[in-house]
């Protein structure tokens, strides 16, 4: 059974025409009510108050990846909370400064905090000047930090299917190869045991995301882009291990891992998931900016749809997916209509994609753009509306070339 995670009481930013700092304050409900955020304003700063857990904005891999300097309040006096502290803390001291939050501050308190490499301590509650100053401290340690080992505003989509035979990975390769037109974009294909991104684009990797999985702890982000095989347009591809693997051969920390540093590494990171829900399939979604969700119209694609969209809104994903219904066959004239299937889903059908076997078949074939293949086709039509509309939706637009 997949964990569900609290949704937060409040996500208020103050932002101000141009931020040049991205600070979110960890805040649990009964302290964050309390707080006067018109004296949180600060030039050239912009403040996010997340009220909950450091566990729940933890998971949000958006949002971590949104935030320059992090003040977290935590219960110090708890064991639980202190090592869930300096895990976070150690898992992110070189690119994200980290500032505690606590209640009860002692010198002792302090100088513990301190030993975890957290940049600064706030007593709660706190004084403008008090939080102000530790803001100023974490950008100072921010711009120590190498400009290689920052957080890179790099998005993550994930792609999966509804079911088997859907056509996830040639959605997924396609959309990779329109993105990598403009920007740097990785495809990471996670399906252990029937992954085929990389035959999909013609490409014969020596090495593999097994060989990532074995690095241990020398995995970090100079080793995945040598691990990564370029296909002639610039994507790279980690393609899924020649040799089958049990699927829970990964872990949620791992994937975790692997997604953070791929997003310092690149633009755009796409993910093909398996369509089996195991351990760490819910660490791959909440890292992702967006769901895309792949299904057919027929009954038990739909059917088997919204039994996905249940399981993703049960762990508050819902507001991240985007329904792509795959191989519609469309009227010469008009539209497809698809009221029936949306009355089933209870959601609006987001990205209908046309029925071309031939165009994506020789595409797949020859590990080529559909646009090489068929010029103006519908297909690739639909799938440039798709890939336009997920980089508005997740910023993905806004970012330059690496």
């Amino acid at each position: 059974m997949l964990g569900r995670t609290a949704t937060p009481a409040i996500d208020k930013v103050l932002e101000p025409a141009s931020p040049a700092l991205r600070v979110t304050i960890v805040l649990d409900p009964e302290t964050a009510a309390l707080l006067d955020e018109s004296r949180l304003a600060l030039p050239d700063t912009s403040v996010r108050i997340f009220a909950g857990t450091l566990a729940g904005f933890a998971s949000n891999g958006p949002m971590v990846r949104a935030t320059d300097v992090l003040i977290a309040q935590f219960d110090a006096e708890n064991p639980r909370e202190f090592e869930e502290f300096e895990r976070f803390v150690q898992a992110h001291r070189n690119h994200l400064p980290v500032i505690a939050a606590v209640h009860g501050l002692t010198v002792a308190l302090t100088r513990k905090i301190l030993r975890s490499d957290a940049v600064d301590v706030l007593p709660v509650p706190f004084t403008p000047d008090e939080l102000h100053q530790a803001i100023e401290t974490g950008r100072h340690q921010m711009l120590q930090v190498q400009p290689q080992a920052r957080m890179r505003g790099g998005r993550i989509l994930t792609f999966v299917g509804a079911l088997g035979g859907v056509g996830t990975t040639a959605v997924a390769s396609q959309a990779a190869l329109i993105w990598a037109e403009k920007q740097s974009v990785c495809l990471i294909d996670l399906d252990l045991q029937f992954g085929n991104a990389a035959l999909y684009l013609n490409l014969k990797p020596q090495l593999t995301l097994a060989d990532l999985l074995d690095a241990g702890d020398r995995l970090d982000a100079e080793f995945l882009r040598s691990v990564a095989d370029k296909h002639v347009s610039g994507l790279s591809v980690i393609a899924s291990p020649r040799d089958m693997m049990p699927l829970d051969a990964l872990t949620p920390e791992f994937v975790e891992r692997l997604l953070d540093l791929a997003a310092q590494c690149y633009d755009v990171v796409l993910v093909d998931l398996p369509g089996a829900w195991i351990s760490w399939s819910l660490s791959a979604l909440q890292k992702s900016d967006a769901i895309c969700l792949i299904a057919g119209l027929t009954v038990p694609g739909v059917h088997q749809a919204r039994r996905q969209i249940e399981v993703l809104e049960a762990n508050d994903l819902g507001d991240r997916v985007r329904l792509v219904l795959n191989r519609i066959v469309t009227p010469m004239f008009g539209k497809a209509d698809l009221s029936q299937a949306e009355t089933v889903l209870r959601r609006k059908v987001n990205f209908p994609v046309a029925n071309d076997y031939p165009t994506i078949s020789t595409a797949i074939d020859e590990g080529k753009a559909i646009g090489s293949i068929k010029v103006r086709s519908r297909i690739e039509k639909d799938m440039r509306a798709m890939v336009a509309d997920l980089s508005s939706m997740i910023g993905a637009e806004q970012a330059g070339p690496r």
